[in-house]
């Protein structure tokens, strides 16, 4: 019986992890660039108001909270590769959407909201099927050195990304900014698209209930670890303080106050 291909010691060396990095580094370079560029949008095409302004962070955080256990249990059942594909398309066409309908001038308030929660559900898929497809793809005394390269490259896209779309933004314009974010996750979904090692299909349990199940045994871990709970306390606090970073360029600060 022939042995499985050995996945080379340096992971520089494997072009898979090669294209999975730079396609996670692309995707997480237009989701934190979009995260400036839609408000700004509204602010600049819309007129909105700071209630408005709120309204739009809110929904695009909500399926953070409402989403993240089920979209967990969800990505165990399918090809990590095919979650982040079209979580990608998906924010691509979105953004795409929203720049088209606004330089026509038929982009309203509700229809952004629309787009922002879309945007929102779908980075929430994408974030969590990119930590499970390291787990596929690399062997585990390479998790460490892998997981490493991706959040380094994540922590310089939540600098780099909202400077990007406040350029873009100053520029160009709102619209045409939000269209020039969206080759980002065209670039991510070419890149992953190209990974060549097989992923198998994981095994699907035949009735739904169990989804809830295993949710609640992720639950019952996440109370009984007290090292996981320090981790997720200190990671929500630090994600709270770049989230009240204002607006880039004062642009947002000047429509708020």
């Amino acid at each position: 019986m022939p042995s499985a291909p050995s996945i080379p010691s340096s992971l520089w060396r494997d072009g898979d992890f090669r294209r999975l990095w730079l396609g996670l580094t692309a995707s997480q370079l237009g989701e934190q660039a979009g995260q400036v560029i839609l408000p700004l949008i509204a602010v600049l095409t819309l007129d909105a108001g700071a209630g408005q302004l709120g309204a739009l962070r809110a929904v695009g955080q909500a399926p953070i909270l409402l989403l993240a256990l089920f979209a967990g249990a969800w990505v165990d059942r399918w090809r990590t590769r095919t979650v982040l594909v079209l979580a990608d398309f998906g924010r691509a066409l979105a953004l795409g959407a929203a720049a088209v309908a606004a330089l026509l001038g038929g982009l309203g308030l509700p229809a952004l909201l629309l787009v922002a929660f879309g945007i929102g559900v779908l980075s929430v898929f994408f974030d969590v099927a990119y930590q499970a497809s390291l787990v596929r793809l690399l062997r585990r005394d390479q998790l460490l050195r892998g997981n490493s390269a991706v959040e380094g490259s994540r922590s310089a896209a939540q600098i780099v990304g909202p400077a990007l779309g406040g350029a873009l933004v100053s520029l160009l314009s709102a619209p045409i900014a939000a269209a020039s974010s969206a080759p980002f996750f065209v670039l991510s979904l070419l890149s992953i698209m190209r990974i060549r090692r097989r992923e198998p299909i994981p095994k699907r349990p035949g009735r739904s209930p169990r989804m809830w199940r295993q949710i609640a045994e992720g639950l019952r871990f996440f109370v009984g670890a007290a090292w996981l709970r320090t981790v997720c306390l200190a990671s929500a606090a630090f994600q709270q303080c770049v989230r009240l970073e204002p607006w880039p360029f004062g642009v947002g600060r000047k429509a708020v106050t």
